[in-house]
């Protein structure tokens, strides 16, 4: 079995019946930097396309009001329509997959959410087809999305957006195209990413980690690997400390679920880290 499986249909060899949320999945922070040349902004090694066929399902977007990837003051020529062209032409042909999609304002100054809004919304518009909308029946009792099972999402986009909540722009023809990433009670996030210890940085991983099975099944987990600033000043130095050590847990074997969200990836970590749904 383990010989059929690799990066490319790991997700075609999970049970249907789960909740997305029950997986363990490899996915990039940042996910759009291969090609910046800065080192405080740069992120990863593995294109989009290489990160897709080495088995990463989560993807971190962060778009300017131009819909250009961007990092902070690292600003592409990589497109939003790149981008999702490259995510059609995978799940298209992996259609038993999907993807899920962090998209936010990589404009630093917050000074221009309406303005983004349209853009973004114009290209959702676009792509709806893409995307994985929720039905009135798959919201909580507060109006949140539920996450989905395996076999509803297979060949789409399930989308998170990070705006503002109060601008409600994870709604598209009063339906919902996105879960919020913000204020939104079925999420469990560590992002300590601003200057931490290795110390204080693998506590937190950890936490999560060996705590994913006490934390209600139908809460979604997002452990991210990635930090900056602090004693190590860049993103590159955190993950030559933080990246071998999660490999401890995924040699564990232990029930481990949950986004996993890494700066410069591999296909040999992302296949440690799949693998364990099978």
């Amino acid at each position: 079995m383990d010989k059929l499986i690799n990066g490319r249909n790991w997700m075609s060899f999970c049970d249907s019946g789960l909740c997305i949320s029950e997986l363990l999945i490899p996915g990039t922070h940042d996910t759009m930097t291969a090609s910046c040349q800065q080192r405080y902004y740069k992120t990863q090694h593995l294109s989009l396309e290489e990160q897709l066929s080495c088995g990463v399902r989560f993807l971190d977007i962060r778009l300017r009001q131009e819909m250009v990837a961007a990092h902070r003051e690292w600003i592409s020529h990589i497109t939003f329509d790149q981008i999702i062209k490259n995510c059609h032409d995978f799940l298209q042909q992996n259609s038993k997959e999907f993807i899920l999609m962090r998209i936010q304002n990589a404009n630093e100054n917050k000074d221009d959410f309406e303005a983004y809004g349209v853009s973004l919304l114009e290209k959702i518009s676009q792509y709806a087809s893409m995307f994985y909308f929720w039905t009135e029946n798959e919201l909580d009792m507060e109006g949140n999305p539920k996450w989905p099972r395996v076999e509803d999402v297979r060949g789409k986009i399930i989308a998170l957006e990070c705006s503002p909540v109060q601008f409600k722009f994870n709604h598209l023809e009063n339906k919902f195209w996105a879960a919020n990433w913000h204020c939104n009670p079925n999420i469990e996030l560590q992002d300590l990413w601003d200057g931490p210890t290795i110390h204080q940085k693998q506590e937190a991983v950890e936490h999560l980690i060996q705590n994913s099975i006490r934390i209600p099944a139908d809460k979604l987990i997002l452990n991210h690997i990635s930090a900056t600033n602090g004693e190590f000043g860049f993103p590159d130095l955190y993950a030559e400390n933080l990246n071998p050590y999660t490999q401890i847990f995924w040699k564990s074997k232990q029930g481990i679920r949950g986004v996993q969200i890494y700066d410069f990836i591999d296909p040999s970590l992302s296949r440690e880290v799949f693998m364990l749904n099978h």
